[in-house]
């Protein structure tokens, strides 16, 4: 008889289990399992410095009753910090193992890879000859104070995530594709990770009567499609066979909507050498096949500047939008807002603000796009959607999070029915949050999209920015919105 996954994990394994409130925008929580390991180096290199500066005032100041020089402690200690985490790194000391559970081995080598950096420092001050320019005394109470703040903050890190990740909130949501030995293999790897990794069931792409292996599914790709959609998942393992190359790619490409890891084991076991898009669980090999456009770090930083930047901008274009506003309910009947539910990060369905430029107020199965001499469009609003400045109350929703200030920009629920079935991969643009100026805007694809060609080409810039975003993208693309989109006569 076989085991349903209820035997592994019976709160996840429920199909009927009501659903869970999804993570903040942009970010499942799940996935900061991956900022704690990336934290314990942050943690070293503040470690390192503070204790270079610690070092300077206890003995040049304290001991030697002189007077520090802070500068050269922090210089030293940034040099030192940079050196280590290459080292740490080199040497796995940030993986997640590493940090939620550091051995006795992990501990020597962390206190070994100091030993190199301190090594490598006396080298280069001897090389340069300014090692008469510190104090010895400081060099040595650095040298041994530093490797048992790092260990001792090790330590600590590692007890307060695994606390956390006990409670359930920096747990790794994953789901297996896929029937055979290998999925019943890696569910058994993942089970021994509880509770940092939460197993949330076994799906096929194709379910049959026979069994192949030791636990039986629990659904198919549309219905992990639509378990990720609503509630926690942050990887996908993919176990189908290597040499079914059709029925490999036909299950990526549907699961390319979710903006998960999605992540192939071939069932090999471990290559010396095996290329950096690896990696392993245990004893198996799995091939990363897509990564989430943004990583977690990343999604922390364009937050901050998107939210930082739209709070700014709503100060100081608060009197323009308090105008507008009152002109839109003075040139014509209707409110100064026209809200239009479309669709946000993940598939989620947001509710879009504008300024009202119609005289209808269209979020139904049809929505018909603005053409040229559209006489919907309002005086007013023809002046507006020249310019842009009907998309300003979208600073709101930067605000609340439903947006960013670039990125693909979100269709009408109608729109995007239409367009799934069109475009391929048009889907996947819904692995970032939506932006009120974009890669195709800039680019001149904006406006009324009459042609499947023109919506392919605004497409393709859309999954072009995804695939190469930075931050610098997203000022170059907001300083180029003010001198291109603002100023186009493609819109109206």
């Amino acid at each position: 008889m076989r085991k349903t996954l209820s035997a592994l994990n019976a709160p996840e394994g429920d199909p009927s289990e009501p659903p869970r409130q999804p993570a903040p925008h942009g970010m499942r929580r799940g996935s900061m399992v991956r900022v704690v390991s990336e934290s314990a180096a942050l943690f070293d290199a503040l470690a390192i410095t503070a204790t270079s500066l610690a070092a300077e005032y206890f003995y040049n100041g304290w001991v030697l009753a002189g007077h520090p020089d802070a500068e050269r402690a922090l210089g030293a200690g940034a040099i030192a910090a940079i050196a280590t985490i290459l080292i740490y790194g080199r040497m796995l000391l940030y993986r997640s193992d590493s940090v939620l559970r550091p051995r006795v081995a992990c501990l020597r080598k962390m206190i070994t890879g100091w030993a190199f950096v301190v090594v490598g420092l006396i080298v280069a001050t001897f090389l340069t000859k300014t090692s008469a320019d510190y104090s010895r005394g400081w060099a040595m109470t650095w040298a041994v104070a530093t490797p048992a703040v790092i260990v001792l903050g090790r330590f600590s890190l590692s007890f307060g995530a695994r606390k956390i990740i006990g409670w359930g909130h920096l747990a790794r949501h994953v789901a297996i594709v896929g029937q055979g030995p290998v999925a019943d293999r890696i569910a058994a790897h993942l089970k021994k990770r509880s509770p940092e990794i939460v197993l949330i069931g076994l799906y096929d792409d194709r379910l049959t009567a026979r069994s192949d292996g030791d636990l039986a599914p629990m659904g198919t790709l549309d219905d992990l499609v639509a378990k990720g959609q609503r509630a926690q998942l942050d990887e996908i393992i993919v176990t189908v066979p290597m040499n079914a190359r059709d029925r490999l790619k036909s299950i990526v490409n549907r699961l390319a909507i979710l903006p998960v890891d999605i992540r192939i084991a071939p069932g090999l076991p471990i290559i010396h050498g095996a290329e950096p898009e690896m990696s392993a669980l245990d004893d198996l090999v799995l091939i990363s096949a897509l990564k989430r456009p943004i990583s977690e770090w990343q999604w922390m930083v364009k937050s901050v500047f998107d939210r930082g930047l739209s709070f700014l901008l709503l100060l100081l274009l608060a009197p323009v939008l308090l105008l507008i506003g009152m002109a839109v309910r003075l040139d014509s009947k209707g409110p100064a807002l026209f809200r239009q539910r479309r669709h946000g990060f993940n598939h989620e369905i947001i509710t879009v603000l504008k300024f009202r430029t119609m005289s209808v107020m269209e979020d139904g199965a049809t929505v018909t796009q603005a053409g040229k001499r559209d006489t919907r469009i309002t005086r007013l609003g023809a002046i507006l959607r020249r310019t842009s400045l009907d998309e300003l109350p979208q600073l709101l929703n930067v605000l609340r999070g439903d947006m960013s200030l670039v990125g693909p920009r979100p269709h009408a629920l109608a729109h995007n029915a239409h367009y799934s079935e069109l475009i391929e991969r048009y889907a996947n643009r819904h692995r970032v949050k939506p932006g009120i100026t974009g890669l195709a805007q800039v680019r001149g694809f904006r406006g009324e999209t009459e042609t499947p060609e023109k919506m392919k080409a605004r497409i393709r810039c859309d999954l072009e920015y995804i695939d190469s975003w930075s931050l610098w993208l997203d000022i170059k693309i907001l300083v180029q919105t003010v001198f291109v989109v603002f100023f186009q006569k493609a819109a109206y």
